[in-house]
């Protein structure tokens, strides 16, 4: 028992688990581009407590569909209800104006409308490649995702980091806990967890101390991992007046391949 005991634990000490987490993040920039080709259904509920008494439960579905090459949100449901048949008219009205303005684009301004889009998001993700220079990490143990065997490995944030912008400094905010497939160094599961306020807007909301975020992953089509459910909960003071108790839980589903901008196919259900 004692010898086995010894052999995982020399199994943990011989990884290393910043190496991990930059093959993880790798593999994260080739799935972000894989899923630039899919439509998929998008569900968030929110629900707002004060006092212990839910005084807000709402949930929208969205649509995400490629809209000549990029992304676009099509409001399809409303607290679990389709829209109705104005509501529906309008949702069509509008993605018809888009579609046709983007129809008349000549080469040059749809390269130029792309090549746009693609640094916005590059912009958008580029603190995710600065989780490396953030964190100190530790090996937290093994465990099991899904039916994958996962290493645990745990962030911390270093004080010696310097962000650069609002979005790195969000790192400097937040401990984490990464799961990442050891077949494949696929991140399966993240946990994270405020250890300090978090303001935005000029300091017009904050997050207290103790607001968790978690997203799951799931294959998809036997090609790439996408997020299956997203958590957050938080206790927020909005204009540093108004507290509340904030509970988000986002799905996704119905994940569906395009082959052109006008046909979309339907995959495989989801392998979880």
């Amino acid at each position: 028992m004692r010898i086995a005991v010894a052999i995982a634990g020399l199994s943990l000490v011989a990884q290393d688990p910043r190496e991990i987490i930059e093959k993880c993040l790798q593999r994260d920039r080739r799935h972000d581009e894989l899923a630039r080709q899919y439509a998929y259904l998008e569900t968030a509920a929110e629900q707002e407590w004060k006092g212990g008494t839910r005084t807000k439960s709402e949930t929208e579905t969205h649509e995400i569909i490629s809209l000549y090459g990029q992304p676009y949100r099509r409001l399809v449901a409303k607290n679990g209800k389709p829209l109705t048949a104005q509501e529906q008219k309008k949702e069509q009205e509008k993605i018809d104006k888009l579609a046709a303005e983007r129809a008349k684009e000549t080469a040059e301004q749809r390269e130029r409308r792309l090549a746009k889009y693609a640094e916005d998001r590059r912009r958008q993700r580029s603190f995710v490649q600065e989780i490396p220079k953030a964190y100190s990490f530790q090996m937290a143990g093994e465990t099991t995702v899904g039916g994958r065997p996962a290493w645990i490995v745990d962030a911390t944030p270093l004080a010696s980091f310097r962000p650069r912008d609002t979005r790195e400094r969000m790192l400097t905010k937040f401990k984490g806990r990464f799961y990442i497939s050891k077949l494949d160094s696929t991140l399966l599961k993240i946990e994270a967890e405020a250890i300090d306020t978090v303001s935005f807007g000029l300091v017009l909301a904050r997050l207290s101390r103790g607001a968790r975020f978690s997203m799951e992953q799931a294959r998809v089509n036997d090609e790439l991992w996408m997020p299956l459910r997203i958590k957050v909960d938080f206790d927020a003071r909005l204009a540093l007046f108004k507290r509340m108790r904030i509970d988000v839980q986002i799905d996704y589903s119905d994940f569906r391949k395009f082959q052109s901008e006008s046909k979309v196919l339907p995959i495989s259900p989801l392998e979880k």
